[in-house]
């Protein structure tokens, strides 16, 4: 098949949405499929990475993390008509794309799946009310235009009211991990190490590092060997070191910033534990989750959104109420006090993502919903 994705932001950069549609695309391709990527640049430009043949497009202005180029609905049509497009799917929650893609293959007469990571984030002021206006306009006539909709979100899948009117088109399909690239290495740090990897800005505060950091101060005061590691870049890590400062934990929390995958395997490895303290719905699944499983280590969460049906609590992890630093600090001690418990965790944590994570399961998945909207209508 023809295959045309379309995605505001896609390899290299790093996030959940970006790194599920290109391992889905790398595999697609590889099972011989032509696959077409169109997404966002900071030039015009057209690229070949993995067998991929990736069109950006430099976008006039942006909203927010929203990338909008004028003319692109006529750019998607046109790429179907000379591609010979079989197929559209398109990835949320940035809007706008998804969107125009929507539009573009029902002017081409082209099938479109649409990808749902994630429900629209809630935003404050000015954002908060484009927000309300693209979820009851633009997003919704985008689900209606779906052939079919995959979520690899367990949350959005079983929960979301955005597509509960759409439910009977859509498939769960979760993202993955390469297994063979994350797994575990024996090696015992002399510090423990408790691990956040995640976006640290205001647009994703609902990642709940401040949550973290009190919770942290807690478990300082107990354990004297312990360490606090942050991985990821954002406009609120001053806000966040300026927390450590005042908690006086700056000295045994350490920011790393943005870090290559090769360094961030390094650096799950030898991490204790890795913590995802989310405050809100808005994890649609918590990829890091199942990263740090791979490398064999436990993992603690929030019992809310999609985390809570990622984490399995107390076989792979733990699970705690959200924006509770009580609770978390008495969660990560847990793991501190029982070594034993960690590890058959991380251990158990592990069989679980070579079982129903693997990007192989994933793109089969996706390729079997391609077929049967092409060609069983």
């Amino acid at each position: 098949m023809n295959i045309m994705i379309v995605t505001p932001y896609f390899y290299p950069r790093r996030g959940g949405a970006e790194n599920y549609a290109y391992n889905i695309a790398k595999i697609l391709s590889e099972r011989g499929h032509d696959i077409t990527i169109f997404t966002s640049g900071e030039v015009n430009s057209e690229e070949n990475i993995a067998g991929l043949d990736i069109i950006r497009l430099k976008p006039n202005f942006r909203i927010s993390n929203t990338p909008v180029r004028y003319n692109i609905i006529s750019k998607i049509s046109r790429i179907i008509r000379e591609r010979n497009i079989d197929i559209v799917n398109a990835h949320t929650p940035v809007p706008f794309y998804a969107d125009m893609a929507a539009l573009a293959s029902k002017m081409s007469h082209r099938p479109f799946v649409l990808t749902y990571h994630n429900d629209p984030l809630k935003f404050s002021s000015y954002l908060k009310l484009l927000s309300v206006i693209y979820s009851k306009t633009l997003l919704r006539l985008t689900l209606k235009l779906s052939s079919r909709i995959i979520t690899p979100s367990p949350y959005v899948y079983n929960e979301s009211s955005f597509t509960e009117d759409y439910h009977e088109k859509m498939t769960w399909i979760p993202p993955a991990v390469d297994i063979e690239t994350y797994s575990p290495r024996d090696e015992d740090s002399i510090l423990k190490k408790i691990l956040f990897v995640g976006a640290m800005n205001r647009g994703h505060d609902h990642k709940g590092v401040d949550v973290l950091l009190r919770a942290f101060k807690q478990v300082s005061e107990t354990y004297k060997d312990v360490r606090l590691v942050l991985v990821g870049t954002g406009d609120m890590v001053t806000h966040y070191q300026g927390m450590a400062r005042e908690l006086e934990i700056s000295e045994i929390v350490t920011f790393k910033g943005s870090v290559d995958e090769k360094t961030l395997i390094d650096i799950y490895r030898d991490s204790y534990a890795l913590v995802l303290p989310t405050k809100t719905i808005a994890e649609g699944f918590g990829m890091v989750l199942i990263e740090a499983n791979a490398c064999g280590k436990p993992v603690i969460g929030s019992r809310i959104g999609g985390i809570k049906y990622v984490i399995k609590d107390g076989e792979t992890g733990l699970l705690v109420p959200p924006g509770d630093p009580g609770a978390l600090a008495d969660a990560i001690m847990k793991l501190l006090e029982d070594e034993e418990l960690a590890k058959k965790m991380g251990s158990k944590g592990r069989k679980m993502v070579e079982k129903n994570y693997t990007w192989d399961k994933a793109a089969k998945m996706t390729e079997r919903i391609y077929r049967e909207v092409v060609f069983d209508g």
